[in-house]
């Protein structure tokens, strides 16, 4: 063993590692703070605490040949120091590109720095995983048998996971293509209610009646659903049955009634209002106005003021409304007898 050979080595590797943490944290950031953004500022952050044990992991190795340590010894020693230096490159990277993807997400939009922060810790592990096996290939251990295994059991896992797998599919659909966000008042079905979180296998919602109602995210990606928040209003159009003892004169006046009435009323603007058919038992106007909201509460105080103040119209002018009814005449039985006559009469 040399023992001037292994200082020189030691000196030297330990002052290159002291010397470039100095400029790391002393010299490097006087520039970096002139910009804009702290990215750059993040990374000699990154460099200076990885430059340490990274640096005496290389002195370490450098020098091992100096040591006069036995064969199998030296071995150990040695892999003992790729896989510390490992974990530290990994870490490196890990921070790196992590802190890199975050800035991204947060200069375009919400949602994809809510799905990267989702599906992080399987970046970081993927990251890992590509780690070791690039150690286990400079140590020299065959990879066949362990891609092999990866095969046999990434299929087993493929399909014990099929269902989280589709769920998480679904999960970036809905960021990506953003059919609703959260906050959001959506149907889906017979279910009316918010969005109050979209998670990584489900989507939470508040119903009217306040229960909440959790739905999966391919539940969600396979229907039809239906998005308020960008109605920017509401056709409202239905019928309206009044009696056949209704004038002429009152079914003329009814739709220049009912347009003032819509008028007057907040958040509603008149559309057209018809007499358009005869019914069995009603003579049918057809009224269309609009509501100009989002809100669901206020569309529906509206809707309802528009109701009452046509049913005090009404009320005022004599007009009842008409409900489906039938007509029962009685016939005696002389008279009976003389419709049954005149038929047969009729038939000879």
């Amino acid at each position: 063993m040399s023992v001037d050979a292994l200082l020189i080595k030691l000196v030297v590797g330990l002052g290159i590692t002291l010397t470039t943490t100095v400029v790391l944290r002393r010299v490097l950031p006087r520039f970096t703070r002139r910009t804009s953004s702290d990215f750059d500022d993040f990374i000699l952050r990154a460099l200076s605490s990885a430059v340490i044990p990274f640096g005496i992991i290389v002195t370490l190795l450098i020098t091992k040949t100096n040591l006069g340590l036995p064969n199998d010894v030296e071995r150990a020693y040695d892999v003992v120091l790729r896989i510390v230096g490992s974990v530290v490159i990994i870490r490196f990277v890990n921070r790196i590109g992590t802190r890199f993807l975050q800035s991204v997400a947060k200069r375009s939009d919400s949602d994809l720095e809510q799905l990267f922060k989702n599906i992080q810790p399987l970046a970081q592990a993927v990251i890992w995983i590509v780690g070791a096996l690039v150690l286990f290939q400079s140590l020299g251990v065959q990879l066949a048998a362990i891609w092999a295994l990866l095969s046999a059991g990434g299929i087993g896992v493929g399909l014990a996971l099929k269902e989280p797998a589709q769920e998480l599919f679904a999960y970036l659909m809905i960021l990506l293509d953003k059919p609703f966000t959260v906050g959001q008042f959506i149907n889906v079905g017979s279910t009316f209610a918010t969005v109050e979180k979209i998670g990584v296998r489900s989507t939470h919602l508040r119903s009217l009646r306040g229960e909440a109602v959790v739905m999966n995210n391919s539940a969600l990606t396979h229907t039809t659903l239906l998005n308020f928040a960008d109605m920017e209003s509401r056709r409202m159009i239905y019928s309206l049955g009044v009696t056949y003892s209704t004038s002429v004169e009152q079914m003329k006046a009814i739709p220049e009634w009912v347009e003032n009435i819509i008028e007057v009323i907040p958040n509603t603007t008149f559309n057209r209002c018809h007499f358009t058919e005869f019914g069995d038992s009603s003579l049918n106007l057809e009224l269309v106005y609009y509501i100009d909201t989002r809100d669901y509460t206020t569309a529906l105080n509206a809707q309802q003021a528009v109701n009452l103040a046509i049913m005090e119209c009404f009320a005022r002018e004599g007009i009842e409304f008409a409900f489906p009814s039938l007509s029962l005449i009685h016939i005696s039985e002389p008279t009976r007898r003389y419709a049954i006559s005149y038929a047969v009469f009729c038939l000879k």
